[in-house]
């Protein structure tokens, strides 16, 4: 026997649970996903005017505006997916 052969044996086993963990409703279609996204987007375009208007701090404003372009980023990615189907 090899020690490959009892690298082999000696891997713990993990125990499989007898039936699926998954549902249908654990999974998002990429509509679902893109209306949540689009939610997001508002709320966080509603936060970056309420902390203009209160003349928040420059780098928490840097950050929201960073997460909100990478959030419509990715929405318009959607929006391609979406519209080629």
């Amino acid at each position: 026997m090899t020690s490959e052969d009892d690298e082999r044996k000696s891997v713990d086993r993990i125990e499989q649970l007898p039936v699926s963990d998954w549902t249908d409703q654990d999974l998002l279609t990429k509509d679902e996903a893109r209306g949540r996204l689009v939610d997001e987007i508002g709320r966080c375009r509603a936060r970056l005017d309420e902390l203009k208007a209160n003349n928040a701090d420059e780098s928490e404003l840097a950050l929201l505006v960073r997460r909100l372009n990478a959030m419509e980023s990715v929405a318009g990615e959607y929006d391609e997916y979406l519209d080629g189907k």
